[in-house]
């Protein structure tokens, strides 16, 4: 049998030992991380000290998606995170005397290192977490108090120990009133709750509680002339060192009301209306000064303009007074409050300014302009919604002020007097889908050649003198880059064009990613350039609590179209991100979503996929019948359905058994090259694959008998070619599935005991724990075999596991390793080639080690020999003896010593090179690129190759020739003469 050259090439790669991902020099180089929180919740975000001996603080916040971390004020970076259970009004609280932060989701509390991140200690509860407080007893350990409600009538405060999480003691409300808050200042610890009065509106209840056993001393309720018209209309609850202040608003009479919580005397006073506006909202902020006299700001919102008014509070006279007023700004602005030295001031923050006050006197204290950025086109229209500052005085007429500043996109910035220090697109957080997609000038240049292919000599040939004569107006910057171009080529580095779209893009590394978030943006990134954003944009609004569902990113001519359940979809530029069109709001009520794919002439056509898994086409139209379109229904029971004359045809059904619910299905990659039909082995004989584009891999789970099934399809006839199965397998641990060439993997957590059945992964064996599965199918066990395909046939059967007319079953043989692994995999996929002469790795997402790791083909070949060292064939072929056991290996992750926080999906692109494949990850929180070479990167130099030795010796050498040539010739010449 005679091999071609891609079978020759293949052979030598075997022999290469995989020794990791990537190369040591190549770690933080080639690959890139966006490190992000999320948006900052403004209740929970403030700049603290770590320690009570640090001079510098960290700016803590407890993000919208539940990460709790610490950012350096400086430079913007993580100092750490941790990732908490999911829940909504998560409660962040820091201890001021000890290097402590709590946290409480749900009913979770924990207490975290603040320098470090580290879990101190954690409590549970089975109720949620309504309110959370902390104090400084004499004795040196503070106290948690927190506030539970498990939807009935009872509430429930505990006292927690703050140095080890002990229970101290506990108060129950039998009430059945609603509880809000709690709080805890210098004159007691009070406890908040609602409940309807008599005749209209609520009233307050006010709960005092000694801090030390729990019991209650008094209660307060707020006398009928004060009732609350709506428990929504208690607007703040306060709390300083001195006292502890309710507030709320009355908008019928413009009143703003004041309690000092351990009285039940009101302070009622009018605020001020801008102009005759309506205040739409309202934001309070308080700071106590050195005589005990609280500092009430309160931020009044209209809908184009905003202003503030100053009230003193004496918590022992029991008196509310004005001290002045801040005039009316048009435009969206924040307040923001600091104190140092016992002095109060107060920060606005505009579009156009930074403004410092004083908390005595509306005179300004120092202004600094702002230059609009727009950040490379990744924030919109400039609105600020919350801010933090920190003001230092230096000298009498000297301040530094920095600001950590939340948009209303979700990012993030910091402003240190009017200068920006740094800027986190934490919208970009929570990406739901994600694309790959070409740069604009690699598009332009492959059609300009596609072009020319299908025309003419004569036409191709004037195309071509068009063409070069539009790239000789870039003749001039291609000059003026070529020194750059040079140096960096010598020295070993990357040249980082300034137009990432860029033809001349040599390895086709800065392909560009495409991806949408479920709060409606959109954005573009360039995987070559370190991640480099190229442009963000609000693609859809949504209503608070609201996601965006995108299930679907495709790309085709420098256009994104995004599909959205329902149907509906949205069209993009790539280059910039204008948008083209947008059917978001055509989204159809039992209309699943579309599809695309091409009719009897190639054009396309959208095909509609409904809620029962039906489908239906435009009239006159009709996909191509080699087309096979597999929906699921309500059911989860899984269709086929092909083209017919006048609507499509339903060809096959998979109905999974009942009890059984189906949790995975996994079909071959759209880019999936196949680049030899058999496997050469170490005799030289050849062990021929089954191959077919048509695979399907089925997973499902019965609950009920604890069993996983794994059904391999053929879509076009819907026959079951092999089954796989389990027995005690956890239904409620991740399974995943992937299928790529003529093999497929799988993980399961399973203690799969003995089996009579034959299909079983490995009967006569007991193996407890996460499980990762491997098959290959080929044509046939015996080498030089394909069954009834003759020797001339490049695809298998088209009709696989029926008998042809001699007898003999065209249903593939199958062989199957199990490998138990250390951590469960949520998600496998497999890279991606240009030629898939390269052997793919196996792409694991393991949640549990925030990591990605990339397993060689090798290392999961079913072939490899068990209970047996590898014969001298085997071994020439590059197999070797099987352990159950498989460790990762940490030269395989793919993220060395970075976390990797919430990554959900892996997408795989190939680049310009054979070797080399482009990866991307995303999730609900990090994103993640780089590149791997599975082999090595045996078509390109490494950074190691020293170019400047080879010109240095190509020029010596160069320059020996020259100076010993005439002294050759001369000595031929005298050769010659003495010769003669």
């Amino acid at each position: 049998m005679r091999f071609g050259a891609t079978e020759f090439l293949l052979g030598l790669l075997l022999f290469h030992s995989p020794v990791g991902a990537i190369f040591a020099d190549e770690a933080y180089q080639i690959d890139f991380h966006h490190v992000l929180l999320g948006a900052p919740d403004s209740r929970t975000t403030s700049l603290h000290r770590p320690s009570v001996n640090s001079r510098a603080s960290l700016l803590y916040t407890l993000s919208e998606r539940n990460v709790v971390g610490a950012v350096n004020p400086k430079d913007g970076s993580v100092v750490w995170r941790q990732q908490l259970s999911d829940g909504n009004n998560g409660l962040l609280k820091a201890a001021s005397k000890e290097n402590l932060v709590i946290s409480a989701v749900n009913g979770t509390v924990q207490a975290w290192d603040a320098a470090e991140g580290r879990l101190v200690w954690d409590w549970t509860t089975h109720e949620d977490i309504k309110a959370l407080e902390i104090s400084q007893e004499d004795a040196g350990d503070h106290g948690v108090f927190i506030l539970s409600h498990g939807g009935g009538s009872k509430a429930t405060i505990q006292k927690l120990s703050g140095n080890s999480g002990a229970l101290m003691w506990e108060y129950h409300d039998q009430s059945g009133h609603t509880p809000y808050g709690l709080s805890i200042s210098a004159q007691g610890f009070y406890y908040i709750a609602s409940h309807s009065a008599l005749l209209h509106g609520s009233k307050i209840d006010i709960t005092t509680l000694r801090p030390s056993d729990g019991t209650s001393s008094s209660v307060i309720t707020l006398s009928t002339d004060t009732n609350v018209s709506d428990p929504d209309s208690i607007f703040s609850l306060e709390t300083t060192s001195s006292s502890s202040l309710l507030v709320w608003f009355d908008r019928t009479r413009n009143d703003l009301r004041i309690n000092i919580l351990g009285s039940n005397q009101v302070l009622t006073t009018k605020l001020l209306n801008d102009k005759g506006k309506r205040i739409e909202t309202l934001k309070i902020h308080t700071s106590a000064t050195m005589q005990g006299v609280v500092d009430v700001l309160v931020h009044c919102k209209s809908a184009t303009s905003h202003w503030a008014e100053i009230y003193q509070v004496d918590a022992v006279l029991k008196t509310l007074e004005k001290a002045y007023q801040l005039p009316s700004v048009e435009g969206p602005a924040t307040f923001s409050v600091s104190v140092h030295g016992g002095d109060t001031y107060l920060v606005r923050t505009t579009a156009r300014d930074v403004t410092l006050f004083s908390s005595t006197s509306n005179d300004q204290l120092g202004q600094w302009l702002l230059q609009p950025k727009d950040h490379d086109r990744l924030t919109d229209a400039y609105e600020i919604n919350h801010a933090v500052s920190e003001v230092v005085a230096r000298g009498k007429s000297s301040y530094a002020v920095r600001s950590a500043v939340l948009l209303s996109s979700g990012d993030w910035r910091m402003i240190h007097n009017g200068e920006e220090l740094w800027f986190r697109p934490e919208s970009l957080s929570g990406v739901v889908a994600a694309a790959w997609a070409a740069p604009d000038g690699h598009r332009r240049l492959a059609d300009d050649l596609a072009a020319e292919s299908h025309s003419s000599v004569g036409a191709a040939y004037m195309h071509r003198i068009k063409r070069h004569a539009k790239d000789a107006k870039k003749f001039p910057q291609w000059i003026q880059a070529l020194p750059d171009r040079i140096i960096h080529s010598l020295l070993g580095t990357e040249y980082r064009s300034q137009n990432p779209g860029s033809p001349r893009d040599t390895f086709g590394f800065h392909k560009l990613v495409v991806a949408a978030t479920d709060s409606g943006r959109l954005f573009a990134l360039d995987a070559g350039s370190s991640g480099k954003i190229l442009w963000s944009i609000q693609a859809s609004v949504l209503n608070p609590g609201q996601k965006w569902a995108v299930e679907s990113i495709e790309i085709s001519n420098s256009v994104a179209l995004l599909r959205v359940p329902g149907g509906g979809s949205m069209q993009v530029s790539i280059t910039d991100g204008a948008l083209l069109d947008d059917q978001l709001s055509r989204a159809e009520m039992g209309l699943k979503t579309t599809i695309t794919v091409p009719d009897t002439s190639g054009a396309a056509i959208a095909i509609q996929v409904k809620a029962d898994g039906t489908v239906t086409v435009p009239q006159r139209r009709h996909s191509s019948p080699d087309r096979v379109i597999v929906t699921q229904d309500k059911k989860m029971a899984i269709h086929g359905w092909t083209s017919g004359i006048s609507e499509p045809l339903l060809a096959w059904t998979f109905a999974p058994r009942p009890n059984e619910k189906v949790v995975q299905i996994a079909a071959r990659p759209s880019n999936d090259p196949v680049a030899s039909i058999g496997r050469a082995l170490g005799d030289r004989n050849v062990l021929y694959k089954f191959l077919s584009p048509n695979l399907l891999v089925i997973g499902t789970v019965d609950v009920t008998t604890s069993s996983a099934s794994f059904h391999v399809l053929d879509a076009i006839s819907g026959r079951i070619l092999h089954t796989l199965s389990h027995a005690a397998v956890d239904a409620t641990q991740p399974i995943s599935c992937v299928v790529s060439e003529n093999w497929f993997a799988y993980t399961v957590f399973s203690n799969l005991t003995e089996s009579a059945n034959a299909n079983a992964i490995t009967p006569e064996a007991t193996m407890k724990g996460y499980q990762l599965v491997v098959a290959e199918l080929f044509e046939s066990p015996l080498p030089n075999d394909r069954g009834p395909l003759n020797s001339a046939s490049n695809s298998s059967s088209l009709l696989p596991g029926v008998e042809d007319a001699d007898g003999c079953d065209s249903s593939p043989y199958v062989l199957s390793q199990t490998y138990v692994i250390p951590a469960a995999v949520s998600f496998m996929t497999v890279t991606s080639t240009l030629q898939g002469i390269t052997p793919r790795s196996l792409l694991c997402i393991v949640p549990s080690l925030n990591s990605i790791f990339a397993i060689p083909r090798a290392i999961t070949d079913p072939r490899r020999p068990m209970g047996r060292d590898a014969t001298a064939a085997e071994a020439e072929e590059g197999l070797f003896r099987h352990d159950s056991a498989l460790d990762f290996d940490a030269k395989w992750a793919l993220n060395h010593m970075r976390e990797v926080h919430g990554i959900q999906k892996v997408i795989t692109s190939p680049s310009l090179l054979e070797s080399t494949s482009l990866v991307f990850a995303f999730g609900s929180l990090d994103m993640f690129g780089t590149r791997i070479a599975p082999i090595g990167g045996f078509d390109m130099l490494g950074k190691g190759f020293n170019k400047i030795q080879l010109l240095g010796t190509v020029l010596a050498l160069a320059a020996g020739t020259g100076l010993l040539a005439p002294m050759v010739r001369k000595k031929q010449t005298d050769s010659r003469w003495k010769g003669t």
